[in-house]
């Protein structure tokens, strides 16, 4: 995958609903300063300016954010009741993201669970970054878990690292750069979280690879092209595979279809209460609750 043109969108899905494109690295999704003239956003209007939304303030409703150095599966929404199902399904936990990388060292464990609280970061100088609960000027810290699984280990530039697949089970900034970091595996290529040390690789070795959204019109999923290859970049030397890249998503898209039967089962469950108990005010009154909380939101996403 080449750097970023205005011209070299790649695009993994597309329905009348969405489109799924795999984001370059050291892109911004979007900006509102004037110099940045590349940016996902601008490449969707120059790709796509016949489906550019007025009503929006960057013309395409972003479902989800990858960071500006992260490549890879990100959902586009390209109309309000998509943006309202997509986010119900992120609301519902329904969403499966996991990520590839690169860390430094060999990992040992085969798979690890990773529970540090991250908070932000307040000492002078380091105040973009994340932290972990207890490291000095960390406020705000909030439960996060990131799940770990070992794929390959190797080396990267005659140094040994791990390719490894990353599952964020919840959704703060930085949490898998932080996570990796707080184990002793920092990302390869992570400048900031590697304490500016890591600045040799020609970009940070974290790619959004798998994306499942089961919307209620449609499934999207989709698999953003492997860039951790030996044939895309010569200085990853793979040596020994610990688990396949198949094996685990195929896991990932089972325990997906289980949690979506079983949101189907309890929704069949909530509508036979709901007609034995008709008239329930209880019941309509929650409904609408849901109703205004997701159409504030869409209202606040769009002024963004």
């Amino acid at each position: 995958m080449e750097p970023g043109t205005i011209d070299n969108l790649s695009i993994l899905y597309q329905s009348s609903d969405f489109i799924v494109v795999n984001k370059h690295w050291d892109l911004r999704i979007d900006s509102k300063m004037w110099y940045e003239t590349l940016t996902l956003q601008s490449q969707l209007k120059h790709r796509f300016p016949e489906l550019a939304d007025p009503d929006t303030y960057y013309g395409f409703r972003f479902c989800h954010q990858l960071d500006f150095s992260t490549s890879g599966a990100l959902c586009v929404a390209l109309n309000k009741a998509a943006a309202g199902s997509a986010y119900k399904c992120f609301k519902e936990r329904l969403v499966t993201k996991a990520y590839l990388a690169l860390v430094r060292g060999h990992v040992r464990q085969s798979r690890m669970t990773i529970r540090y609280a991250i908070g932000k970061n307040t000492t002078e100088g380091m105040t973009h970054m994340m932290c972990i609960e207890g490291t000095e000027g960390c406020e705000n810290a909030k439960p996060c878990q990131s799940e770990l699984v070992v794929l390959e280990h190797g080396s990267y530039s005659g140094d040994p690292v791990t390719k490894v697949l990353l599952q964020p089970l919840t959704g703060r900034t930085h949490q898998l750069r932080v996570h990796c970091s707080a184990v002793g595996h920092p990302i390869v290529g992570d400048f900031t979280y590697s304490r500016r040390q890591d600045s040799s690789p020609y970009r940070m070795m974290l790619h959004a690879y798998y994306l499942r959204i089961p919307t209620g019109k449609e499934l999207i999923e989709v698999c953003a092209p492997d860039p951790f290859v030996t044939a895309m970049d010569g200085n990853w030397v793979p040596q020994h595979v610990t688990q396949r890249l198949e094996d685990v998503i195929q896991e990932l898209k089972d325990e997906g279809t289980r949690k979506e039967k079983e949101e189907e089962e309890e929704e069949e469950r909530r509508e036979a209460a709901g007609e034995e108990e008709a008239g329930s005010e209880g019941r309509r009154e929650e409904t609408e609750e849901q109703r205004a909380r997701c159409e504030q939101w869409l209202a606040e996403w769009a002024l963004e």
